[in-house]
């Protein structure tokens, strides 16, 4: 994917093979022509030849000035096998201040880290295993880090189990707040932390060079359909890092909050282990029986029509409506996407924009239907070019996730030949000749 569009959207593959013999146009191989209702001069075909299969999607950019939310956990998924989110995040000095100071003699009573929730997916019901580590790389803001980025991590500032409550209110100092993670840090740090000396927190500039930030990250759930990855909100108002300290013989409790915002540099990194999924860790697969769409850099589907042009070997056609219809599979304890994209392909297999993608909503679709249980998309636009220029090489289209750099989406497609419910392209379309 180019690195223009991977922060978009991540992305899935489709290619297998369904071929269909043709019935009322001798030329038109892999299409079945038939009468759109009474209306003269207006034809229909829903068995126009795909070539389905499922890739591995590219890294996606994840950084803040795309990454909306940062993600931590891991799962093993019954169908996609091992998957790990981990994040990155810097930290800015209390009020974004300069000549910050802990005062002349402070003491530590402990340092909380405490995260945000915005969403979850899998089982929230499984313990998980957390660690914090302390960053030995600076980040850099404006800089584009993608999924794939590691950085080299030390000190370890917190290590336990925790219990995964996104959807609960706490009782803090009193009072209830939002649902958020409170996790308790070495006080040993903590301790070297505020007594390190002025000349660290005079600037935010100075604070990184001396604290460059830090990894959240979880152990492996290995146990099948266990585990889950959870989304934080770096922004709100409940994620920071406070110390809680006093200074010399005074008993007054003093709070510092060190925050994340807008110009701090956090991004999120992605890894997935498919040895043991349903449809293995060798790619492209066929897309035959089942396509594949995962989030997190997962992997993603492309899809070809390789005999769309015989539409107009007779006669020049006017594509009223094409309609790519997918319908998925059952879903429960992981998430269908709410939303799918489908981008182009050009020469050198990155995704491209088709006319389509710049319609609105309710022209182009790609929401998913709860009730009937399918993504649709109108891509005429595209399919008419198709048709309309032989010369124009096809490269196919790739069908994508929404959001995939910030979610832990999948979605499962019955293949081009499945049973039942199918993939299908439907075309309505006018001859003008």
């Amino acid at each position: 994917m180019t690195k223009q569009l991977k922060w978009l959207l991540p992305a899935m593959l489709l290619a297998g093979v369904l071929t269909l013999n043709s019935c009322s146009e001798p030329d038109s191989v892999g299409i079945e022509v038939q009468p759109e209702g009474d209306i003269p001069g207006l034809f229909f075909t829903d068995t126009i030849t795909i070539d389905a299969s499922t890739v591995i999607e590219d890294s996606l950019r994840s950084d803040e000035g795309v990454a909306a939310f940062n993600l931590a956990g891991s799962y093993t998924d019954n169908v996609f096998g091992l998957s790990r989110a981990s994040f990155y995040t810097q930290f800015f000095l209390p009020n974004n201040s300069t000549n910050f100071s802990f005062g002349t003699d402070p003491i530590l009573d402990s340092v909380v880290l405490t995260l945000a929730y915005a969403d979850y997916f899998g089982d929230t019901l499984t313990p998980m295993n957390l660690e914090v580590l302390q960053l030995e790389e600076l980040m850099v803001i404006d800089s584009n880090y993608f999924t794939n980025k590691s950085l080299t991590t030390g000190q370890q500032l917190f290590s336990g189990t925790i219990e995964v409550r996104p959807k609960d209110s706490l009782d803090v100092d009193g009072g209830l707040r939002p649902p958020h993670l409170r996790l308790k840090m070495d006080n040993a740090w903590g301790t070297a932390f505020i007594t390190s000396g002025n000349a660290n927190f005079l600037s935010n500039d100075a604070f990184k060079s001396y604290f460059k930030g830090i990894q959240v990250k979880a152990s492996d759930i290995t146990a099948e359909d266990d585990g889950c990855v959870m989304s934080f909100n770096l922004l709100a108002a409940m994620s920071k890092m406070a110390f809680y300290y006093k200074n010399g013989t005074d008993t007054t409790q003093i709070k510092a909050y060190f925050e994340v915002n807008s110009g701090t540099p956090r991004f999120n990194h992605f890894e997935h282990d498919y040895t043991l999924a349903d449809f293995g860790n060798t790619f492209p697969v066929s897309g035959a029986d089942k396509l594949y769409v995962q989030s997190m850099s997962g992997v993603k589907v492309r899809l070809k029509f390789p005999h769309i042009r015989n539409l107009s070997a007779i006669s020049a056609v006017s594509i009223n409506k094409a309609e790519l219809v997918l319908p998925v599979e059952d879903n429960t304890l992981y998430r269908n996407h709410t939303n799918l994209i489908v981008f182009g392909v050009d020469s050198a297999g990155a995704e491209a924009l088709i006319p389509d993608l710049l319609e609105s909503s309710s022209y182009y679709g790609g929401a998913y239907s709860a009730t009937d249980k399918i993504y649709k998309f109108n891509i005429g636009r595209y399919i008419q070019r198709l048709v309309s220029d032989p010369s124009k090489d096809d490269f196919g289209i790739s069908l994508v996730s929404s959001g995939g750099a910030i979610n832990g989406f999948r979605t499962i497609i019955p293949g081009t030949v499945a049973t039942g419910s199918k993939i299908q392209l439907r075309i309505t379309y006018s001859k003008l000749d």
